[in-house]
């Protein structure tokens, strides 16, 4: 009976493998020209309140939380990764100038926890400054969200390489 219930537990934990699911909550492009004019993406650090994660001093955070406070860098180097790898755009910098022909990612975390982390983010024109693009998604994860980070990335990736037709 004991083995029965070991090779249970170890079918469900196995089943459980993929355990991060990201939600597209909403997608709006407002550009008046094709996305696909632009040749570069500049990717900025995403704005995170401190608050969302924790409210003790730096000194005693735990190891989450530090996790946590790196989750901005992260998810940036990991979307210009993602898009990298896609070759949609010409030039694809972090905090670089921003040119005529060049979209500007900028976003911010509103919800950040154990099991999901959510995002707003917007993209902007180079040269006016205008939003062209908006978008929010949400990161499930029933183990930890600050491990699954890239999966998120990728899906801001996909929205930034699905738009390019629009």
């Amino acid at each position: 009976m004991k083995y029965i219930v070991v090779i249970v537990l170890l079918l469900v934990l196995s089943a459980c493998a993929a355990t991060s699911t990201t939600v597209v909550d909403e997608e709006v492009v407002t550009n008046r020209q094709p996305m696909a004019t632009y040749k570069s993406l500049v990717i900025r650090n995403f704005e995170l309140n401190r608050e969302l994660y924790t409210s003790v001093p730096e000194g005693r955070m735990n190891e989450r939380e530090r996790r946590y406070a790196r989750m901005p860098v992260e998810l940036a180097e990991q979307i210009e990764r993602y898009v990298r790898a896609r070759h949609t755009y010409q030039d694809v910098a972090r905090d670089g100038q921003a040119g005529g022909t060049a979209l500007v990612l900028k976003g911010r975390f509103t919800r950040l926890g154990r099991f999901r982390i959510s995002i707003t983010a917007a993209l902007y024109d180079g040269a006016t400054g205008q939003e062209v693009a908006y978008f929010r998604q949400t990161l499930w994860d029933v183990f930890d969200t600050s491990e699954t980070l890239g999966s998120l990335a990728r899906e801001v990736a996909d929205f930034i390489d699905r738009i390019q037709y629009k």
